[in-house]
């Protein structure tokens, strides 16, 4: 039979055993709860010291402790509250203004903005002797890290121009960027998404970012900045995508930007001559096609070689009838014409061939002029006939930009290359288009 350890105690004496001593002082459950690693808890707790409430007498030597713990904690509220007691001194705690500063800073680098901006008074327009910019630029980096929109906007104001010049020695552009970065993407600033484009779209800046430079040149340029607009339409003028630049240029002229409105003027002739000629090539491109498909090899050697004057289509020609075995069909006049496009190569093989057989004078072979004249006779009146009902231009490449439509048109080869992969891999980007193959 088991037998209790404490014989002839009962239930009243045990209680007595654990009961508190009446002059203990009381315990809140938050300063428990804090004991064991709770961070609000410990907030809470230290409220109450500072307060009297609920029960405790009021200590701010002791909730200065239990705040800060809950700063530790991650509360950045919790150093925030006793760094005044400090750095002035109140009841029970010492004036102690390094420590007040130092708390300040601990809770700006986590975030916390009414500290940033306690730290930005007291280390950049405070007292001489604690005057610490470079200090608080490392608070600001932290605390911008950690969404603190003043500590993005103020430190990227030091670090673009030394705040309007006042400190020029921390002016640092590698380290200024993501500040500005961030206080343009959280608020909209148009002065940081500005600065952030002037950090991050010079290609002959440490910060240059083509990805970056693209996407704050479009934000700028949508809130209707008119210089941005003008960046936008280089970096597309860069990249060759002509028709998306020519639409910033344009944008930027009507904004008011007088500078790039004649490379507008110039860009748009250019893209609607391009349009023009890509509209021809496709109904010529059609019109071979039905050709061809047709077995009509004459007439489609005879519209590449008249009509388009087109050593690409008559190629293409060409080597249908080759495979179709209907060389024999191809007028003598246009053998004559591709005899002297085709130099050499499988083509000009082909064609001499016919022409042998056809007892055609072929140059450095026969050299009969009579000859030459007879074949260029019998074929005249078909010739200046298709060539006079011919809407298609006599060319075979598209028209290339004036030298003259931009003036940064030198710009590094690698540069271009980033802005047009920045372009392409950006999210509702046309990844199929020209440029992106």
């Amino acid at each position: 039979m088991h037998r209790s350890i404490l014989p002839g105690l009962g239930l009243a004496a045990l209680t007595l055993l654990t009961a508190p001593s009446v002059s203990a002082e009381p315990v809140s459950t938050n300063e428990i709860a804090c004991s064991k690693g709770g961070a609000e808890a410990c907030f809470f707790a230290a409220a109450d010291y500072a307060s009297g409430a609920n029960g405790l007498a009021a200590s701010l030597p002791k909730a200065s402790e239990l705040f800060i713990k809950a700063c530790e904690l991650g509360v950045p509220d919790g150093c925030f509250y006793p760094a005044k007691w400090y750095r002035f001194g109140v009841d029970g705690i010492a004036a102690d203004p390094a420590r007040g500063i130092e708390l300040y800073e601990t809770a700006c680098k986590m975030g916390h903005e009414d500290s940033c901006e306690a730290s930005f008074a007291i280390l950049a327009r405070g007292k001489e002797e604690e005057n610490d910019v470079p200090r608080l630029l490392s608070a600001f980096e932290e605390g911008c890290a950690n969404e603190s929109l003043k500590a993005c906007d103020w430190g990227s104001k030091f670090f673009y121009d030394g705040w309007d010049g006042d400190y020029p020695g921390v002016v640092d552009a590698v380290r200024g960027a993501p500040l500005s970065y961030k206080a343009c993407k959280t608020t909209g600033s148009g002065f940081h998404c500005s600065v952030a484009e002037n950090m991050y779209a010079n290609p002959s800046s440490p910060t240059f970012d083509a990805t970056r430079a693209l996407e704050l040149t479009d934000i700028n340029c949508t809130a209707n900045v008119k210089e941005s607009c003008g960046n936008l339409g280089r970096i597309y003028y860069e990249i060759e995508a002509f028709d998306l630049a020519v639409g910033y240029y344009e944008k930027s002229c009507e904004l008011g930007n007088e500078k790039v409105c004649d490379t507008a003027k110039d860009l748009r002739r250019y893209v609607d001559e391009v349009a023009a000629w890509n509209a021809n090539e496709e109904a010529r491109r059609t019109e071979m096609a039905s050709m061809l498909n047709a077995g009509d090899y004459n007439g489609a050697v005879g519209t590449a070689v008249s009509v388009y004057r087109s050593t690409v289509y008559a190629e293409e020609a060409v080597l249908a009838a080759a495979s179709a075995g209907r060389m024999s069909s191809i007028d003598d006049y246009d053998l004559k014409v591709l005899e002297h496009w085709f130099q050499s190569g499988q083509v000009g093989s082909l064609v001499r061939s016919e022409m042998r057989g056809r007892g055609l004078a072929i140059s450095g072979e026969d050299n009969s002029w009579e000859r030459d004249m007879q074949t260029i006779r019998s074929a005249n009146q078909r010739f200046n006939a298709a060539r006079s009902n011919s809407t298609y231009r006599p060319i075979e490449q598209a028209p290339a930009p004036s030298g003259s439509v931009l003036s940064s048109a030198d710009a590094a080869a690698q540069t271009r290359e980033k802005y047009r992969y920045a372009h392409c891999v950006m999210k509702g980007s046309n990844t199929s288009a020209s440029i992106c193959q």
